[in-house]
């Protein structure tokens, strides 16, 4: 966190104010969620808001399902150390089999459980996912897998912000804290990537521009 502050403050002087303030925002959430530690719950939505303020645009709809895989996709092709599939693949290899083989945080669950699809459709659904991420991980599919993880963070921040879970529950404790550990290591990373790649990732206005209030 304090080398990516360093970094920040070193190169802005060389980004347009509109990526700074991205930045800029960013981080500040990105530190917030650092200092609030085991409060796994409100760290994680902390985290999102840093990723928002990341890649959220001027006249986009920042809920718009493609634009979190047209970011995730930019960063990785910016990538050119792997630093994101040695994380996935190393590091946090564990967390993220534990991640991906949890059924409760698939939409195909949830659907089942609101009897949009039945439960042999349910079941068909969630062995067909285990085989095609199995293959993902077999070829080291790092975009598949990378959008296959930020799918089930979506669904924890749907049951948060819908109050589908008790605060700081005991159920899901251990899950939240693999969580914000893979997404705040993550979060880390696209921001190094970001300010590495700033000339060519600089593609426009901030959402929600700084404005002076008479």
């Amino acid at each position: 966190m304090m080398l990516l502050e360093e970094i920040y403050k070193t190169t802005k002087a060389q980004h347009s104010e509109y990526l700074n303030l991205r930045i800029q925002r960013s981080l500040s959430w990105l530190r917030k969620a650092v200092e609030l530690q085991t409060d796994y719950d409100f760290q994680f939505l902390s985290l999102w808001i840093s990723l928002n303020a990341l890649y959220a645009q001027e006249n986009e709809d920042s809920l718009d399902q493609q634009a979190l895989p047209q970011f995730l996709h930019l960063i990785l092709s910016k990538d050119h150390e792997k630093r994101i599939s040695r994380m996935l693949l190393g590091r946090y290899d564990v967390a993220l089999h534990t991640l991906l083989d949890n059924q409760y945080l698939t939409q195909h669950f949830w659907d089942y459980q609101h009897n949009k699809i039945s439960q042999s459709d349910c079941r068909e659904m969630l062995n067909q996912q285990k085989i095609e991420l199995q293959e993902a991980l077999e070829q080291q599919d790092i975009s598949k897998i990378l959008l296959e993880v930020f799918k089930r963070f979506t669904t924890l921040r749907q049951q948060i912000l819908q109050g589908g879970v008790s605060y700081a529950s005991a159920l899901s404790r251990k899950q939240m804290q693999e969580s914000c550990s893979l997404f705040s290591t993550l979060l880390n990373a696209f921001i190094y990537i970001l300010l590495e790649h700033a000339a060519v990732m600089d593609s426009g206005k901030a959402y929600y521009p700084v404005v002076q209030v008479n």
